[in-house]
């Protein structure tokens, strides 16, 4: 049986929301997403690390990242014989980008053949779009052919795989409240966005990353559709979003939490 995911990215916009917004997901929003269950049969949360020097841009999400597993997002729980999702208590201090994928890579390029102990991971997780009125399968093949086989050469590169996002229409989650479905809100069509890919990059830790990304990358082909000048020639922010964490995660909810009801 295959597996499905969501990977939800998450950015605190205001620091001083921070005391509010761990209280919310302890004690709310995580028992609000466990009433899915089973539908949700897996929920962990990472913790991003602090990202190496050269790192830092528009598109770096450094507060949360959270996967949500499931046999079938299509099969998800509707809103029927739910109550409202417990609000935000802090408005405009969160930003989120939802990106569903296939649980296992739909592509493996390198590194499948270390045991564990072999070496540390720090995990380099990019979403990505291709730019709106490009071609997509242009720009995947692209992506498999050119740019992998580029990235592969990294100095320090340990495990390279990569994900093809499932298409997928609204959100995987029911939006019960006010603050979410108002048609138009920057909040919900920033939840809504569609992504392309997510890939994971691993190193042993930020000084293999600075080489190999800042460094001494290797010469990388630049598309005829690139919206930005370095690699990966995607806008920070708008067509490119990444986060820095370690190879465990932080909390499993599943385990650790109760639905608020079921």
């Amino acid at each position: 049986m295959t597996m499905e995911k969501m990977v939800i990215f998450h950015n605190l916009l205001d620091e001083n929301a921070r005391p509010a917004m761990e209280r919310w997901f302890r004690r709310s929003h995580v028992p609000d997403v466990l009433a899915q269950y089973p539908w949700t049969n897996r929920y962990v949360l990472y913790y991003p690390v602090p990202a190496p020097e050269g790192a830092k841009n528009e598109g770096l999400y450094t507060y949360r990242i959270h996967e949500n597993w499931a046999f079938d997002i299509n099969l998800r729980r509707g809103g029927k014989g739910l109550v409202g999702m417990t609000p935000e208590p802090c408005e405009n201090v969160i930003k989120a980008d939802i990106i569903h994928i296939p649980a296992e890579p739909t592509e493996d390029f390198l590194g499948a053949d270390w045991s564990y102990e072999e070496h540390p991971i720090l995990r380099w997780v990019i979403a990505y779009r291709y730019p709106e009125g490009a071609d997509k399968e242009e720009c995947d093949k692209f992506f498999l052919e050119t740019q992998a086989e580029e990235i592969k050469k990294m100095p320090g590169l340990i495990r390279f795989f990569s994900h093809k996002a499932i298409e997928f229409e609204g959100s995987a989650l029911p939006i019960t409240t006010d603050d979410n479905k108002e048609e138009g809100s920057e909040k919900l069509a920033n939840l809504m966005r569609h992504w392309d890919r997510l890939s994971e990059l691993w190193f042993e830790c930020n000084a293999d990353w600075t080489e190999a990304v800042i460094n001494h990358p290797p010469k990388f082909t630049k598309p005829e559709w690139a919206t930005w000048d370095k690699f990966p020639f995607l806008k920070p922010g708008d067509d490119f979003i990444h986060t820095f964490i370690l190879e465990s995660p932080d909390h499993d909810f599943t385990r650790e939490c109760r639905p608020l009801y079921y």
